[in-house]
């Protein structure tokens, strides 16, 4: 017979302290990513998430109040990653096409190397009400500001035309990256399974979707 799992400790009444970080942190994390996408949110619990990351269960409570403040935080700074590495490629040398099809190859890129957090993102966070809340709303307009700011940038090289909208603009194109992203977690689309393949997949899809936000898509008159 199993023995019946701890009595979870209750979070204390102070949470202005600062979290601990660390190896163990980390490891939570990461196991609280693979439970999320392989059984959902709402199933996950966090004798799972301890399973997985091989820690006592309680030492959980350690780190984080709940599994809600581990979603949270696995939100927080994977998102923060990406915004980092969005604007890295706006402050980088390059023709608009470049940066697009840079920034395009990043986010699909995140998919096939870490198809489990992207999962999570896309089912567990965007797709719910949490993203509405505040810290998730600045996180993501900070998100289309950077890349506002590239579009305005290539406006003022004469890379794209002065009456563009960018505000427009970074929604149809963020937007198609999203919808690419959420077709490959669906399995609507499928990527090939050999990696050299799986690569040119991606990076060929990144073209299109810059080729066609930047050209259009009807032929020639």
């Amino acid at each position: 017979m199993a023995r019946p799992l701890p009595v979870a400790p209750q979070p204390k009444d102070d949470d202005s302290a600062p979290k601990p970080k660390g190896e163990k942190r980390d490891r939570i994390l990461e196991a609280a990513i693979v439970v999320f996408a392989r059984k959902g949110f709402h199933k996950a619990r966090i004798s799972d998430i301890s399973a997985e990351a091989e820690i006592a269960y309680g030492l959980v409570y350690h780190y984080f109040k709940n599994k809600d403040e581990i979603l949270a935080t696995i939100f927080e700074e994977r998102w923060g990653g990406l915004l980092d590495a969005l604007q890295a490629i706006g402050r980088g040398p390059g023709t608009v096409r470049n940066q697009l099809v840079s920034i395009a190859t990043l986010i699909l890129n995140a998919f096939r190397l870490r198809p489990d957090w992207v999962k999570v993102l896309v089912l567990e966070i965007q797709r719910s009400s949490r993203f509405a809340e505040p810290a998730q709303q600045k996180a993501v307009g900070s998100l289309f500001s950077a890349f506002e700011a590239i579009l305005s940038g290539a406006q003022e090289r004469g890379e794209l035309r002065k009456d563009l909208d960018v505000r427009v603009a970074a929604s149809l194109f963020l937007g198609a990256v999203d919808l690419v992203i959420t077709s490959l977690v669906l399995g609507v689309t499928e990527a090939p399974e050999e990696d050299a393949a799986q690569r040119a997949f991606y990076l060929d899809t990144a073209d299109q979707i810059v080729d066609i936000f930047l050209r259009g898509s009807a032929g020639p008159e």
